[in-house]
């Protein structure tokens, strides 16, 4: 492939943008493994890490793409490394309901996240990172897992909701933050307020699928 010239070469938002979206990718293939050593059956612990998996290949589809506009996602990945650790430190599940609640919001902001950014690159490569981006199965598997509790058990119910609540007000507070550090990924026509927005929604989408009060 030939490289860009100069006067084509990626914007800091471009480069910034699959960075951020090529970090997420490992930060999910980590996660979805240790939930993986958690899971209470053999069912649940292949599946996870047979997502643990697709995250990789993902990474690598990034990548790719990221080379056809002159990014080296390896080198614009770099800097987020640990960006989101704090969170971790501060939200630790106590069981394997908290677990799933915090991997499947967690994850489904930064999605959600990762998907406003591709609205503003190059359409004919962000169109290909959105599929890329929005292929993911966990939140189904989290469904399949969660529903039937929390619908016959008023406690959890109760106890999720509120934990599913802390998680995303954590989370949201943790992406803007990183707004905050990497100013670059507003410069692509994306705008916090509308990023806000967005995360906003999702979040009482996804509360709402599992059956919990957002």
């Amino acid at each position: 492939m030939t490289p860009p010239s100069a006067s084509s070469a990626p914007s800091s938002f471009t480069r910034t943008a699959f960075g951020l979206i090529g970090f997420a990718c490992t930060l999910a293939c980590t996660r979805y493994a240790k939930d993986a050593d958690k899971a209470p059956t053999m069912v649940s612990r292949v599946e996870l890490q047979r997502m643990s998996a697709a995250k990789v290949q993902a990474f690598e589809q990034v990548a790719d793409l990221a080379q056809e506009v002159g990014v080296d996602v390896y080198t614009a990945a770099e800097p987020f490394t640990g960006a989101l650790g704090d969170f971790d430190e501060r939200l630790r599940p106590v069981d394997w309901e908290e677990r799933l609640v915090k991997t499947y919001l967690t994850f489904g902001l930064l999605t959600d996240f990762s998907m406003a950014l591709t609205n503003s690159l190059p359409e004919d490569v962000g169109l290909r990172l959105l599929e890329v981006v929005s292929q993911d199965r966990f939140g189904g598997f989290a469904a399949n897992e969660l529903l039937e509790d929390i619908a016959a058990q008023r406690q959890l119910a109760a106890r999720m909701g509120l934990w599913g609540r802390r998680v995303v007000g954590e989370e949201i507070g943790t992406l803007q933050r990183v707004l905050s550090v990497y100013p670059e990924l507003l410069g692509g026509g994306v705008d916090a307020a509308g990023l806000h927005e967005v995360l906003s929604q999702g979040a009482t989408g996804r509360m709402r699928d599992l059956g919990l009060r957002a």
